[in-house]
């Protein structure tokens, strides 16, 4: 008797879910890929084969790119290639540790990553940007950006959330802000987009 109760709580609270979710979920499938909206501009868009992980420098707006076969340094204000050590002299930290050492202006540096194995790079900013990466239809994810002032969640059928939807994509290893709150980036598959803002 009591898992029959059990289960007749847990299914309505899915149709209480479903009701409420419901309308989110239509306008995100409804929403078009588009740009961010200003004060956000494309900073520099990057093939990176074998893409694994990326991390930002705590104390500016330089990005670490780690590949299967390279390191890389990326200035997301300015979109500009800083620095690239290719080969094997890699370092030898295991990336499931999810730090990577720096290379170029980031040589003394130990930087967190997040990618294929992992991690997590900041999801809102300061004054209140935010993303969120949601799965509607699995393996696909969509990255959307929300603005300040605005929830995801807090949507009724009366009112319809605020959001951008910038990536959709069934590779998405790792997405957010640098610490400063002025960069964004998405690598998805083998692509790197970096945004950025004054």
């Amino acid at each position: 008797m009591l898992t029959l109760l059990r289960t007749r709580r847990r299914r309505a609270e899915l149709e209480s879910a479903a009701r409420y979710l419901g309308p989110i979920r239509r306008q995100i499938r409804t929403t078009p890929l588009t740009p961010p909206p200003s004060p956000w501009r494309v900073s520099g868009v990057f093939a990176v084969p074998q893409l694994e992980a990326i991390g930002f420098d705590r104390e500016s707006e330089l990005l670490l790119v780690v590949s299967r076969d390279s390191l890389g340094v990326i200035d997301c204000a300015s979109g500009e290639k800083i620095a690239r050590k290719g080969g094997t002299q890699r370092d030898s930290r295991p990336q499931h540790l999810l730090q990577a050492k720096g290379i170029g202006p980031l040589e003394h540096s130990d930087v967190a990553i997040a990618g294929r194995k992992g991690g997590g790079l900041p999801r809102a900013t300061e004054d209140g940007w935010s993303l969120e990466l949601v799965t509607l239809e699995w393996p696909t994810q969509d990255v959307l950006l929300v603005p300040p002032g605005s929830a995801l969640f807090v949507c009724h059928e009366d009112d319809e959330a605020r959001f951008t939807r910038i990536e959709s994509d069934s590779e998405i290893h790792a997405c957010g802000f640098s610490f400063s709150g002025r960069s964004l980036v998405i690598a998805a598959g083998d692509d790197l987009t970096i945004y950025h803002r004054e």
